[in-house]
């Protein structure tokens, strides 16, 4: 069960970071997810709508510095939004790529015997923070906490639970309402 659990992990591209750690590095997957975009835009004709989930959050903000057929970033519990100002937030900006942020229960303080609720809702912070500055900036973005939308009973891996349909239709309505 563990292996198959395993498989739905995000590829481990192998490369060694600064500090001798292997880690993924997020401009190779970035640059390889913008080719298979602009591959997607040369058959069809049409933009790509980016779903990131957890750590693939990070390279998922880099892709639109390497194509422009980036209809919408939708990131489900992503590690951090990009950092305003970044290149990444910059190039996001430019392009007017809508953004939605989705995050499940246990985020909060209130949910002391849960261990990682401090750091997700440190990490659900700079949705917040990037959501305030990206709406300034004139472009959209959204962050929808599930329990405050009366959806309950998600924990990270949101779209394996047994309500997936309910957050899926969320999301395809946030894309109806935000995407062109």
């Amino acid at each position: 069960m563990l292996d198959q659990f395993f498989r739905q992990m995000t590829p481990d591209t192998s490369m060694d970071n600064d500090a001798g750690d292997q880690a993924i590095d997020n401009t190779v997957v970035a640059q390889a997810v913008a080719a298979t975009i602009d591959e997607v835009y040369a058959r069809t004709g049409k933009d790509s709508i980016l779903v990131t989930h957890s750590q693939g959050g990070l390279p998922g903000w880099e892709v639109p510095l390497y194509t422009d057929h980036v209809a919408a970033i939708v990131a489900i519990e992503p590690g951090a939004a990009p950092e305003v100002g970044s290149d990444a937030y910059n190039a996001m900006v430019e392009q007017n790529i809508p953004a939605a942020f989705y995050y499940g229960d246990y985020i909060g303080q209130q949910y002391t015997d849960v261990p990682a609720a401090a750091m997700w809702t440190m990490m659900a912070s700079t949705a917040d923070t990037f959501t305030t500055a990206y709406t300034a900036a004139g472009c959209t973005s959204t962050v929808v906490h599930l329990p405050d939308e009366g959806i309950t009973g998600n924990d990270h891996f949101m779209f394996q639970d047994l309500n997936n349909d309910v957050i899926a239709d969320h999301i395809e309505n946030w894309i109806q309402q935000n995407v062109q």
